[in-house]
């Protein structure tokens, strides 16, 4: 490549620069409205996760202050520790969207970054709308071109969600396109996230990419509009990211914005655990429904998957819930047992039941290489139930909630509800509806800092010297 070509993030960066949502465009409006209640309920339920205390205390350090609000925080917070914070919170249940062909979670890495400049800097829906859209863009288009191998290693949710956050930001804040590319190219050296901590056993560690991610999006934009260049070439470079991550042959038509944008492509999640195992637990509760005697019986069970799924999603022996998200024998087993591991179902109680945990002992995992092939425009799985009258089979080529198959208003917003059972903590149901759809109706009274006024924190402990002495501790 010339000295003089097009850096391969350029044409992101220009859609990114100069992206404006269209007030006429009621799909995009839907899609808005679904995004804003899916991100913000998680973030809410967050709250009645048993990690949050840990992470809270941990983000959220004492003395610290800022211009940003923080879920259920007496005080304002610096801008990145506050959308860290925000990240972190509204992955823990993994309730949040996904992506097929970039395997992440955008929501989590774009919406805080954006809505905590949005809080910062009073900037007025169409501003933050405009910033999603292109943030979206970014994290979908930059984890589709690094493609799957990347992913069996990288945690593209942690290595493109960073460009991600930057690029939202850079909108939110009116970064021209050459600074743009800066913010892009500070993100990427900075961009890292691995899957090694699933095989230490650590999975409460995974919500830290997402806060990382958001940290290092929002740094990499504020140097870039202080007049600090970045790494144009972050992608192609001899020591970029690609050579970084040894990554051949990877397909750049991904890098270049199309004619319809990407948020379309989010899947907005049926189930809260690893999205890898979405579309085997749909034909799970479908054998369960039809056939649930010999469901819930000890015939064996097969369930074949793409290898991704096998990598990612195959703890053997759950001790945990978070190590449960995991696992998708322990999660097939539940579901045909009539316990599906579902937004309220996903529980200790059911983690350490034995009959389910005998049950699971007798699903085996393979691999289907046509799946394989097929992975990840789509995420295909098959559960065979292996009877005494023959093979009871059910398949899916998609998950529920996936673009083929998205939720309606009615649908999602009985999925909202759900999802805020997951917290003790008295939230403005409408409220946060009106907050959704008022962004996405680029609503002149539109705030961001008005989520926090939807969520009643009375119940909550504050944050102490206690829990400064814990930080100590922890560091120490």
């Amino acid at each position: 490549m010339s000295a003089s070509s097009e850096p391969e993030l350029a044409a992101l960066a220009g859609f990114v620069s100069g992206y404006r949502v269209d007030p006429d465009d009621s799909r995009l409006r839907e899609r808005l409205r679904t995004t804003m209640l899916d991100w913000a309920s998680a973030l809410i339920a967050g709250t009645g996760h048993s990690l949050f205390p840990a992470y809270r205390t941990a983000i959220l350090r004492p003395g610290e202050s800022g211009p940003c609000h923080a879920l259920i925080d007496g005080s304002r917070r610096p801008l990145t520790s506050a959308a860290a914070y925000h990240a972190a919170v509204s992955h823990f249940w993994e309730v949040d969207d996904a992506h097929r062909d970039s395997t992440s979670h955008p929501g989590i890495t774009v919406i805080p970054a954006v809505l905590a400049l949005a809080d910062a800097r009073n900037l007025p829906a169409p501003t933050v709308a405009a910033a999603i859209v292109a943030g979206f863009e970014t994290i979908l288009r930059v984890g589709s071109h690094l493609g799957a191998a990347h992913y069996r290693i990288n945690h593209s949710t942690a290595t493109a969600g960073a460009l991600g956050a930057a690029a939202g930001a850079a909108r939110a804040i009116g970064l021209d396109r050459e600074q743009t590319l800066w913010a892009l190219g500070h993100a990427g050296t900075q961009a890292a996230g691995l899957w090694a901590f699933l095989d230490d056993g650590a999975a409460d560690a995974k919500a830290f990419h997402a806060a990382s991610a958001v940290r290092n999006g929002l740094d990499a934009t504020l140097l870039a509009e202080a007049g600090i260049k970045g790494a144009a070439r972050v992608l192609e470079g001899p020591r970029g990211m690609r050579a970084s991550w040894h990554l051949d042959d990877r397909d750049s038509n991904w890098l270049t914005p199309g004619d319809e944008e990407m948020i379309h492509t989010v899947t907005v999640k049926g189930w809260p655990v690893c999205g890898q195992m979405h579309s085997a637990l749909d034909c799970a509760a479908q054998l369960a429904k039809a056939s649930p005697d010999f469901a819930a019986s000890d015939c064996p069970v097969t369930v074949a998957l793409p290898q991704s799924a096998l990598a990612i999603a195959s703890v053997s022996d759950p001790k945990t819930v978070a190590e449960a998200k995991f696992s998708t024998a322990f999660c097939i087993a539940a579901t045909l047992m009539g316990k599906p591991p579902s937004l309220t179902g996903l529980t200790d109680a059911l983690v350490s039941d034995p009959a389910v945990r005998k049950r699971a002992s007798e699903i085996r995992l393979e691999e289907d290489a046509e799946f394989t092939a097929r992975f990840p425009k789509e995420r295909p799985a098959r559960v065979t139930l292996n009877t005494a009258r023959g093979e009871i089979s059910e398949t899916r080529a998609f998950r529920r909630g996936d673009p083929e198959a998205p939720w309606s208003d009615a649908d999602m917003d009985r999925r909202t509800a759900d999802v805020l059972k997951l917290t003790t903590l008295p939230t403005d149901f409408a409220g946060l509806i009106a907050w959704s759809e008022g962004l996405a109706g680029l609503k002149r009274d539109w705030k961001a800092a008005s989520l926090f006024d939807l969520v009643s924190s009375a119940d909550m402990p504050s944050q102490t010297g206690n829990d400064a002495k814990a930080l100590e501790v922890s560091i120490s």
